[in-house]
């Protein structure tokens, strides 16, 4: 059953399930309900509906299959779920998606990262019984990955130092860098990001102005929007 939007006196993480298999679907809810922590407000079956029920019930952490239909009646396709987190991260960047598939070949999984997810698990992984913890710690705002996995640590660093080198050229590194920060979901304050970075905190506010001129941003808000848009906000 879903569940209405936050009202606020509810501590728990929100979760939605997205995966085509009515049993999955099921099976999570019922693994991840067990953790009084944890509240499923809806499920999904194909990407599309993900993303509308995203909007409508502002899940903390999306659970997301990659293979099952873009939409009702449509064909399975091994994207879609790449496509709805995609979608989901620029709509409501404080939602963060976890990967559960069963498939982890290197283009699929550095597509997820580059679409903005903040884990992946593999279902043959046979780790269902952490993922309630998983789940708490990706709402907490870390990234969930198999660091053991050499190749799973190189996709990441390749996909989204890629992703970040080519996102909006007209800017310099430095200034991309320090937007990249902005654009986070915390939204940093300059002393923050300044401290990051170890610059000055003045030289934040001149790269952000700078960076707002050549994007022709309005102010600091729409700035960051057109950041995320770009694929910024990821901060390593």
């Amino acid at each position: 059953m879903n569940q209405p939007t936050r009202t606020g006196a509810d501590p728990r993480v929100r979760v939605l399930v997205a995966d085509d298999e009515p049993f999955a679907r099921f099976a999570l809810r019922m693994l991840l309900e067990a953790d009084p922590r944890i509240c499923v407000v809806a499920d999904a079956s194909t990407g599309r509906e993900a993303v509308q029920r995203t909007a409508e019930y502002h899940p903390d952490v999306v659970i997301m299959d990659l293979r099952m239909p873009e939409k009702d009646g449509g064909p399975i396709i091994d994207r879609a779920g790449i496509t709805a987190t995609k979608e989901i991260v620029r709509m409501r960047p404080q939602t963060r998606v976890l990967v559960h598939s069963s498939y982890d070949t290197d283009p699929l999984v550095a597509a997820a990262m580059r679409a903005g997810a903040a884990g992946y698990l593999r279902k043959a992984d046979k780790r269902e019984e952490q993922l309630a913890m998983l789940v708490l710690v990706v709402a907490s705002g870390a990234a969930v990955f198999n660091w053991s996995n050499e190749r799973m640590r190189h996709l990441f660093d390749t996909a989204y130092n890629a992703q970040r080198q080519s996102a909006l050229p007209q800017l310099t590194p430095r200034e991309r860098d320090v937007l990249n920060l902005a654009a986070t979901a915390e939204e940093p304050s300059n002393r923050v990001i300044a401290r990051k970075l170890g610059i000055g905190e003045g030289r934040v506010a001149t790269y952000l102005s700078e960076a707002k001129v050549k994007l022709g941003a309005v102010d600091r808000k729409d700035l960051i929007a057109q950041a995320r848009n770009a694929g910024l906000g990821i901060e390593l």
